[in-house]
C-alpha cells in the first residue's frame, strides 16, 4: 500500500469518531470500513498534524456539549451518579464514594456551596447605592405610611 497523504479525507472523520465515542484509531478506521494496516496507521497515529486534528476534533466536540441547551447542574449530578454506579460494579469502591461525595458537592449538600446564600443576588454596587439614597430619602422625609 503506498503511503497516505497527511490531508486524507477521512482522517477527520476519524478524529471526530475518536473524541466523540473514545474510539483508537484502530477502532475508528475500522468503523468508516477502511481498509488500512495498523503499521500505517501507527505511522498516521504519530504525525503531528494528525494530533492537531485530534486535539480540535476534542475541544469542538466539548464546545458542542458546553454549549448544550439540556447542560444544566442536574446533567452533571446524573452522570457522576452513574459513574459512581459503574466504579461500584466494577468493585472500585473508593473511586465510586469520591463520585458520589463530588455530586454531593455539585448539588449543595456538602461543601461550602450550602452555606454560602448571597443576600444581594444579583445587585450592583449602583444598584445598592440607589437603593441607599430611596431609603435615606424616607427616613428623613419621615412619611407615614398607614399599615
Amino acid at each position: 500500500m503506498a503511503r497516505l497523504n497527511k490531508e486524507e479525507p477521512w482522517n477527520i472523520e476519524a478524529c471526530d469518531l475518536m473524541a466523540r465515542n473514545g474510539y483508537s484509531l484502530v477502532a475508528a478506521v475500522s468503523e468508516m470500513g477502511l481498509d488500512i494496516t495498523s503499521e500505517e496507521l501507527e505511522k498516521v497515529v504519530r504525525r503531528k498534524s494528525f494530533n492537531k486534528l485530534l486535539w480540535a476534533a476534542r475541544h469542538r466536540y466539548s464546545n458542542q456539549l458546553a454549549n448544550d441547551p439540556d447542560f444544566k447542574k442536574e446533567t452533571i449530578i446524573g452522570k457522576l451518579i452513574s459513574l459512581s454506579q459503574q466504579l461500584e460494579d466494577q468493585k472500585e469502591y473508593d473511586k465510586a464514594a469520591e463520585a458520589i461525595l463530588k455530586a454531593a458537592k455539585v448539588a449543595g449538600f456538602v461543601g461550602p456551596e450550602s452555606t454560602t446564600v448571597s443576600i444581594f443576588g444579583d445587585l450592583s454596587q449602583s444598584d445598592l447605592d440607589k437603593i441607599r439614597l430611596k431609603v435615606e430619602g424616607e427616613i428623613s422625609g419621615k412619611t407615614a405610611r398607614p399599615n
